[in-house]
């Protein structure tokens, strides 16, 4: 299942889904802690890239089917879920705004100030600029990064020592780890 290159070096096992796990954890872990100190998110994108990429650096077509990266058999099913998505956010904007008005409890508020990059109050194009950022980066590289490379790679690794169930719970723990 991994590409040749990976095999002559690594065996798809726990092991390696751990080495991946580390690998992007620990990263993530301290651009996080960082980020939170300076304002400074752009360095997470990276590790995300690298999440969304690794089934197609270390595996095969094969591998990949194995793991569930294969053509959806409806495409309907994709925007019904695009659509869900839109509802389910506009709602949890609605509640937030509700709860919380305009302060920094409010989640979108929160990521709003992200904007103001070391301290920085930005303009109006230029706080556009960096939500088109923000928010291709959160709405693809990150949920289905993190899709990829927990419930595909990293569980695919852990399924052949662990069973399906106890790689699922491995998958959920390491996810919430970071």
């Amino acid at each position: 299942m991994l590409k040749p290159f990976w095999e002559k070096i690594v065996k798809f096992n726990w092991v390696f889904g751990l080495v991946l796990i580390l690998l992007t954890g620990v990263p993530r872990f301290i651009i996080v802690l960082n980020a939170n100190i300076s304002g400074n998110y752009s360095r997470i994108a990276l590790v995300f890239f690298f999440m969304w990429f690794s089934p197609f650096i270390f595996l095969t077509k094969k591998g990949r089917t194995y793991i569930g990266i294969k053509k959806p058999l409806n495409y309907y099913w994709l925007l019904y879920s695009f659509m869900a998505g839109v509802a389910i956010c506009t709602i949890i904007y609605f509640v937030a705004s509700l709860l919380f008005q305009h302060t920094v409890s409010n989640c979108f508020v929160y990521i709003s100030k992200s904007y103001n990059v070391a301290g920085n109050v930005l303009s109006g194009s230029q706080r556009n600029t960096y939500f088109l950022i923000y928010a291709l980066t959160g709405m693809s590289f990150s949920p289905i990064g993190e899709e990829l490379f927990y419930r595909g790679l990293v569980h695919g690794s852990f399924a052949g020592r662990f069973g399906e169930n106890k790689a699922s719970i491995i998958d959920m723990i390491a996810q919430h780890l970071h």
